[in-house]
């Protein structure tokens, strides 16, 4: 679609101004009356020609809705203009955040929409309970740059998006009556929702085992519902982790492995790590109960991992869709658990490194030439077209991903809405790229692909 910019003046009148060249890419005249479109809303407008540049007036962005930031751009979609595209981050509020956007998650949304910003898109961000959906509108906050050029957070009543990007960070808030009815809603209106939800660990094993191509990458899982159970499980496997279905972050997580001296077990609370032997089933059955709740964890055979330096590893595989709509992998990160720990998550005290590097000194050989890289991704790529028609349209997922002594994959968890604390020291451009990827792709959704934008104003 033919797109270029226009910059706001102060202006009391439904006009936009466009160049002799821009008239002509938009096959527009003087004098034309079109409809002018954002998110939600519309307005008619005049168009009128002007010498050097494409303005759009404060009346046509006040008819719209939207705050008048330094440019916007532009496509022409059949008789249609449309200024955007407009974005919705919906995100959690946090009652530990008193200054705005008031949620733990300000720094990465404000990456994200200093990235809309640059690309003259128009970004904000929302709570479920900001959403109006009688009179259809969104209470939300931007970026803009004060007097000083410093960007700063501004509250604004948007018409609803193009497209909303799920950021909701706790399964307790998407659980919530107003979450899930803002949702529907979303979706109800046509609006282009993704990354639709938390998956729970019990669920994405059954959606994943359903796909014959993939049951040889994952490890045997059961729900636990008994320390009997477990017990018959353990017969199979010498050591089994048991998980909460809910849980992240490492949390909850306790391994039991079968040792002469009976069953040792070993887990944490924050970054404090417990171990300990039960002699005999019968203290297993009594005492295991006062670790785990039999309704919300699942049983996982453990996997014989490859170590660095002794340590236990995986690799969280960044998998994102970029600004064509294209599924690619941003970055691969070793999180290397600490000395004697059998959690490798960062939040666990686990440290990150560069999976090139971990590579090389493990083999000598080159990671993104290597068939176990390349093996890697393809899983990825099955796993994640595997839950797509399942769920809906995802711009990203964290894939745990382990190899063990045989050179063998497995997936041992899919997060689908990661953070972006993995980063080792040397890929911090790659968490530069991350964040900017969910808006290109939100831009690719709405009709904005990043590569087709022409104009120079």
């Amino acid at each position: 679609m033919p797109c270029t910019t226009v910059t706001p003046i102060n202006h009391q009148s439904q006009i936009i101004f466009l160049t002799d060249n821009d008239l002509s890419n938009l096959a527009l005249k003087p004098d034309d009356q079109v409809s002018v479109r954002a998110g939600s809303t519309s307005t008619n407008v005049i168009i009128a020609q002007h010498a050097e540049k494409n303005l759009v007036t404060s009346r046509v962005l006040e008819s719209l809705h939207l705050p008048s930031l330094k440019k916007l751009t532009m496509v022409k979609a059949g008789n249609e203009i449309v200024i955007g595209p407009l974005i919705g981050i919906m995100a959690s509020r946090s009652k530990k955040r008193g200054l705005p956007p008031y949620t733990l998650q300000n720094n990465l949304l404000h990456g994200f929409l200093n990235h809309a910003l640059n690309a003259n898109y128009v970004g904000f961000t929302f709570f479920p309970e900001d959403v109006d959906m009688n009179n259809h509108k969104i209470s939300g906050f931007f970026l803009a740059a004060d007097e000083g050029g410093r960007l700063v957070w501004k509250k604004h009543d948007f018409p609803l998006p193009d497209a909303v990007y799920d950021r909701v960070m706790f399964r307790s808030m998407e659980r919530k009556k107003n979450t899930k009815e803002v949702t529907s809603y979303f979706i109800r209106n046509n609006i282009l929702y993704f990354n639709p939800k938390f998956m729970s660990k019990w669920e994405t094993y059954q959606i994943l085992r359903a796909n014959p191509k993939l049951h040889s990458y994952l490890p045997d899982t059961k729900k636990y519902e008994s320390p009997d159970l477990l017990l018959k499980f353990m017969g199979k496997y010498q050591t089994v982790y048991l998980k909460p279905t809910n849980g992240s972050l490492g949390k909850d997580i306790v391994r039991i492995s079968r040792i002469p001296e009976g069953f040792r077990f070993q887990y944490r609370k924050k970054k404090e790590a417990f171990t300990g032997v039960w002699p005999t089933p019968r203290e297993l059955c009594n005492e295991l109960p006062k670790l785990v709740n039999s309704k919300f964890y699942i049983m996982q055979q453990g996997l014989d991992l490859i170590r660095y330096n002794g340590r236990v590893f995986d690799i969280r595989v960044l998998m994102q869709k970029d600004g064509q709509g294209k599924w690619g992998n941003t970055a691969t990160v070793a999180r290397i658990a600490a000395s004697g720990s059998i959690f490798p998550n960062i939040a666990a005290g686990g440290v990150a490194k560069n999976m090139e590097g971990l590579w090389r000194d493990l083999t000598s050989a080159d990671w993104l030439t290597s068939q176990t890289y390349e093996n890697t991704i393809q899983v990825s790529l099955d796993a994640l077209n595997t839950l797509e028609n399942r769920f809906g349209t995802f711009v990203e997922a964290g894939l745990d991903i382990g190899i063990d002594a045989l050179g063998n994959i497995w997936i041992i968890e899919i997060n689908s809405k990661p953070s972006r604390k993995v980063f080792a020291a040397d890929q911090l451009h790659l968490k530069e790229k991350s964040i900017t990827l969910p808006i290109d792709f939100a831009a690719h959704l709405s009709g904005f692909t990043p590569d087709q934008r022409w104009g120079n104003n």
